[in-house]
């Protein structure tokens, strides 16, 4: 898989990568999501330092991920259930 070098600029501050091609957009995207976000977090609270806009952040989108993952975990859960439920009325009927 083909490396490239980017430079991305979250908070005023560049991060060189090295990163997959294939990958170069979707981190791009990221950078923007993270500035806009972090844009509105300084209108949102004022007189904060950078560090607080980026813990809010970073703890608002853990909660949003969290919350994906367990009703996805949920679905594959309840599924189980259901079939474990069919093969025990196939067993006792």
């Amino acid at each position: 898989m083909s490396q490239i070098n980017i430079s991305i600029k979250i908070a005023d501050r560049d991060y060189p990568l090295k990163i997959k091609a294939v990958d170069e957009e979707k981190i791009k995207n990221a950078a923007i999501k993270i500035n806009q976000q972090l844009k509105e977090l300084m209108n949102k609270y004022d007189g904060r330092d950078m560090q607080d806009y980026m813990a809010m952040y970073l703890l608002i989108q853990m909660n949003e991920d969290k919350a994906t993952n367990s009703s996805t975990i949920d679905v594959d859960f309840s599924a189980t259930l259901t079939k474990i439920n069919t093969d025990l009325d196939n067993l006792l009927g």
